[in-house]
């Protein structure tokens, strides 16, 4: 059987986002890349290879004619997944963040919070509850599912080394990364449109909102 020099690379892949500190699985895309993607194209999956941002990740691969509708011919090995309201109002406020942290950086190449900050963030856009811990298991939760949808990547897990992405438990103070993923599961236009609806919904009770995530 024949071994693809670049495997490593491939197994990485289908396991989640690569970013640029995975050493040789990121080196291997980056000296393969035409290779990896023409690997994943027969399983209807296109590689997106976002040097700048230092990520790379599958999706459904595009139809020629319609470049931002996948081929619905084609097998769905990338899942489509509905996030809760909660989880899709985080991402919405983290990206919103992201944008803010990437316009006025003075250097730093990385949004970097702790798991009190995302609570923070999010908390004037929810209903009061009159059991607050019981409100922050919930949201700690919710930044649980954001970590294993690799939107959040803990920075402190284990030994201090960074985190896989793949549910990790952390505390309060363990420090999570905000991953530039969300950049390319969340349109400006759409970031937009989901701010003014979310919030508009916000702290009613009565939001239901979702979205869609690519995983």
């Amino acid at each position: 059987m024949t071994t693809f020099p670049y495997a490593p690379s491939l197994v990485k892949l289908l396991k989640g986002p690569v970013y640029a500190d995975a050493g040789l699985a990121w080196d291997l895309i980056l000296r393969h890349r035409s290779s990896v993607d023409d690997y994943f194209s027969q399983l209807g999956l296109e590689l997106v290879l976002a040097e700048h941002d230092g990520l790379a990740f599958l999706r459904r691969r595009r139809q020629e004619d319609e470049p931002e509708a996948p081929d619905e011919k084609l097998p769905e090995l990338v899942a489509r997944r509905e996030l809760p309201y909660t989880a899709s109002l985080l991402c919405v406020l983290l990206l919103e963040e992201l944008y803010r942290f990437e316009k006025d950086s003075t250097g730093e190449s990385r949004l970097v919070l702790d798991k009190a900050r995302i609570r923070e963030l999010i908390l004037p856009y929810l209903p009061k509850k009159t059991n607050e811990a019981k409100q922050a298991d919930s949201l700690d939760a919710q930044i649980n599912k954001l970590i294993g949808y690799g939107f959040l990547r803990p920075l402190t897990t284990g030994k201090g080394s960074l985190g896989s992405g793949q549910g990790n438990m952390v505390t309060d103070k363990d420090e999570l990364e905000v991953t530039k993923l969300l950049k390319y599961k969340i349109s400006a236009d759409l970031l937009t449109e989901a701010l003014e609806r979310l919030k508009a919904h916000a702290g009613t009770g009565t939001g239901t909102g979702s979205g869609d995530s690519d995983e």
